[in-house]
């Protein structure tokens, strides 16, 4: 046996069945674009390479991921495919079934059972198709074992005579410009092509309507719909009820739960761990320049990110119930008509919602963009999403100057980044990068119950990714942010030369340029300067800056003496420019890879300018409100607003060409 290929439709288990056939922990989740590229494992159980394919829904690709899948199966034309259908959706499912029955492939129907109110007649399915069928149901072995069987009995392959060749060229009659490159015809679409489209797909329809008659195909209960639907689609409703569930998701994870734990995580840390580990350092001897190092640069520094571990589990897991319950999708479907016009479709919901989790994970899922402009534009993005990496500042130093409120002013700058994503996202429409019209095919899976050994298993994998990273890289810098505090450019201790260190040097050097966002300490620049290797390391480098431990932090900035300090003007000021100002590096090296150099430039400079102006602001605004009053400030914006709006309104109007007047 060559490998097994696992095809079907999106959301239809594939990638559930890799990981119990491989023993692998891929991503799945219950929304179109999970899967992006294939994911190929070795399988003991099998003993042959299992193949996970991106979910496509006939042999005519719409989208990258589609073409993927197409390319592999078109290659690997000695594989046994496994064409996995929901019992749900099967009348949808089978079109792709019969046309890898029609290419004379090695095909095993496996169906999915996730639904208890259909009844179906395997046998007679099997016959009219002429191809092994297999139920499979959640949590039952028996099913499990019936599906290994048929797998590793001997090759099933229907014997067909068709001609492979004959396959494309209809495919390229019904319009499909994948096959009319793959065949080299270069004529456009024509009104006869869509005519033979019709026929094609009305034709495969009524096939599969009698054999599903045939085999007693029945849906005893109406699917896919519920109630809870007409308020959660609700075009009023909709992002009222997304708003509320992340404030929700936001207070449960940096206030109550989250809180009780990250505290009491920084305590073991710090205050037992910590403290009694310097004490043994101290009582043997050691250095004092060895001794600052592990107290103020390792714990002090990877101390303070560690004990925010419980914080962004609780996002992770957060985000993979939503994932699991079905309301993804739906969200992407009510955001699909006002994406449309920025130039965006329904498909860039799930990238932009993976921002908040990693922005380099999320720009990677913008292969699935079918049009070019819109995968760049999707990709760059991304950045603006506040990822789990900038949740540490937001707790420190939000919670330092706003207390409760905090939630709120948290929930106003992950709203923040999804408005400036959308207008960069207008600018680049109307400017360089214009998308064609796209197609957006998507449905809806029935609310499910949320599966507990999943989502322990998905938080434990970021868990484990958080804490590896913290194990590396964080650790790295770290040492490096705190030697670079430390030692002066002559590489002597500062503490005994009394000479400005190295970072001091280059933050006082830069430190002017941020005056007028209201934080221009050296300490605040220099803590920007690492964030560029990783967010995470912003904290722990003011933790360094300061000398105090992760518990200290939030007393430390309020203070006037220490090296990082903010008002409230300039803490929010920080914290909106760390929302925006540059990607990590990690992203940028991903930027260079998928879409060019020039527009991982492009990403750079364009955040950073957006985020100086915004920051700016911010600082302005807040300083006005001191000045003047809440109410006198805000009615001095509507004013302003208004006169805005008419000068915009008025320069739009069509004028004559001529007399200059207005056209009527």
């Amino acid at each position: 046996m060559d490998e097994i290929l696992i095809v079907g439709n999106p959301n239809t288990g594939k990638s559930t069945l890799f990981n119990s056939l491989t023993k692998q922990k891929v991503h799945t989740g219950n929304f179109h674009g999970v899967t992006v590229s294939y994911t190929k494992a070795f399988s003991k159980t099998l003993n042959c390479y299992v193949v996970d394919l991106p979910g496509l829904y006939s042999l005519s690709p719409n989208s990258y991921e589609e073409e993927v899948s197409v390319d592999y199966i078109l290659s690997h034309k000695n594989s046994k495919i496994l064409c996995l259908c929901n019992n749900q959706t099967l009348r949808r499912n089978l079109l792709l079934l019969t046309e890898l029955i029609e290419l004379g492939r090695d095909v095993i129907l496996v169906i999915n059972e996730i639904d208890k109110n259909i009844t179906l007649d395997y046998k007679k399915l099997g016959e009219k198709l002429n191809v092994k069928v297999t139920s499979l149901k959640a949590n039952n072995i028996k099913t499990f074992i019936e599906l290994l069987k048929i797998i590793n009995k001997k090759n099933n392959k229907i014997n067909l005579k068709i001609n492979e060749n004959d396959f494309y060229l209809n495919k390229a009659k019904c319009g499909c410009d994948y096959y009319k490159k793959l065949l080299k015809i270069n004529d456009k679409i024509s009104e006869q092509n869509h005519i033979y489209l019709e026929k094609y797909i009305k034709t495969k329809y009524n096939q599969i309507d009698k054999i599903l008659k045939y085999c007693n195909y029945k849906i005893l209960k109406t699917i896919g719909k519920s109630k809870i639907d007409k308020i959660i689609l609700n075009k009023y409703l909709c992002i009222p009820i997304f708003i509320a569930i992340l404030l929700l998701i936001f207070y449960l994870t940096f206030f109550s739960v989250g809180k009780f734990l990250s505290d009491n995580l920084r305590y073991l840390i710090q205050d037992i761990i910590g403290a009694k580990f310097v004490n043994f350092l101290y009582l043997n001897k050691v250095p004092d320049f060895l001794i600052c190092l592990v107290k103020d640069g390792i714990f002090s520094g990877v101390g303070t990110i560690i004990s925010f571990l419980p914080q962004v589990v609780l996002l992770f897991m957060f985000l993979d119930i939503l994932e699991q319950s079905g309301y993804i999708s739906r969200l992407a479907f009510c955001l699909d008509d006002a994406l449309k016009n920025v130039g965006l479709s329904g498909r860039s919901v799930y990238t932009l919602i993976m921002g908040f989790g990693c922005s380099t994970t999320a720009s990677l899922t913008a292969r699935n963009m079918s049009d070019e402009n819109a995968k760049v534009k999707t990709a760059l993005l991304s950045p603006y999403m506040s990822c789990s990496a900038k949740l540490p500042v937001y707790a420190v130093i939000g919670g330092a100057f706003f207390g409760t409120q905090n939630v709120v002013i948290i929930a106003l700058l992950y709203i923040l980044g999804v408005i400036v994503a959308l207008l960069m996202s207008l600018f680049l429409e109307k400017t360089k990068l214009a998308s064609k019209q796209q197609t957006f095919i998507m449905e809806f899976p029935s609310y499910q119950k949320i599966s507990l050994k999943h989502t322990l298993s998905f938080t434990f994998q970021s868990a484990t990714s958080f804490l590896t990273r913290i194990g590396s890289v964080i650790l790295a810098l770290s040492i490096v942010v705190w030697l670079l505090q430390n030692l002066s450019f002559s590489l002597t201790y500062v503490k005994f030369s009394g000479q400005k260190s190295i970072l001091q040097v280059l933050g006082e050097f830069l430190s002017p340029l941020f005056y007028p966002l209201g934080f221009s300490s050296w300490g605040a620049v220099s803590a920007f300067i690492a964030g560029i290797v990783a967010k995470e390391v912003i904290v722990s480098s003011i933790a360094i800056f300061n000398g105090v431990t992760s518990s200290a932090i939030s007393n430390s900035i309020i203070a006037a003496t220490s090296v990082v300090h903010f008002t409230p003007a300039s803490a929010m000021s920080f914290m909106v420019f760390c929302l925006l100002y540059c990607p990590c590096i990690s992203t940028l090296a991903t930027f260079k890879k998928e879409i060019g150099t020039k527009w991982t430039l492009f990403s750079i400079i364009s955040q950073f300018v957006i985020a100086y102006i915004l920051s700016m602001f911010t600082f302005t605004l807040f300083k006005i409100t001191e000045l003047f009053g809440f109410l006198t400030t805000t009615i001095c914006l509507v004013i302003l607003g208004i006169i805005l709006y008419s000068l915009i309104y008025f320069f739009k109007s069509k004028r004559c060409c001529h007399c200059k007047r207005k056209c009527k």
